[in-house]
């Protein structure tokens, strides 16, 4: 009796153990490309000249709220927190929170008696990497892989004659 209550309490302790060490495996992101998210499209409140005798020359401030969303996938094996993963992530990046503004100035030229509105074009910027187990680059088994968008960017793709 006393050899089995002996090895339920070692058995217990070594779980204890192992899943203390849970999500303590050391490892390093390494950043591998570059490439282009969604594109969202929306348009600009009317720049009215109607009434202008001149061209108006002005710029207009195109603001978006976004997300720096990390798309996170470990493999089975990977013993990590995601929530340290994904911190480090931001991290790589300079990243300081979650949410981000992009700000994006576009030059109006509305002639005399107009009113014109611009269409602009977001386009998320996403790194995508490795989650590789070890300190050292390209030492360690890979862990899982992420992608993480960390930016927009704008374009003018159209200009609406409203009047």
């Amino acid at each position: 009796m006393i050899k089995k209550s002996a090895v339920l309490v070692s058995i217990l302790l070594l779980n204890l153990v192992l899943t203390a060490c849970a999500g303590s495996q050391e490892f390093n992101i390494v950043d591998l490309r570059e490439k282009l998210g969604t594109v969202t499209k929306e348009t600009t409140s009317d720049i009215d000249n109607a009434k202008g005798t001149d061209e108006l020359d002005t710029n207009i401030n195109a603001k978006r709220q976004f997300r720096h969303v990390v798309d996170l996938k470990l493999n089975s094996t990977a013993t990590l927190d995601e929530s340290k993963v994904k911190q480090k992530i931001l991290d790589t990046y300079d990243i300081p929170d979650g949410s981000g503004e992009k700000s994006c100035i576009i030059p109006a030229q509305v002639p005399a008696g107009h009113v014109y509105a611009y269409d602009i074009e977001w386009t998320q910027v996403i790194r995508e990497g490795n989650v590789q187990e070890g300190k050292v680059q390209g030492q360690g088994n890979l862990l899982g892989t992420y992608t993480v968008i960390i930016d927009l960017q704008c374009q003018v793709v159209g200009a609406e004659v409203r009047k």
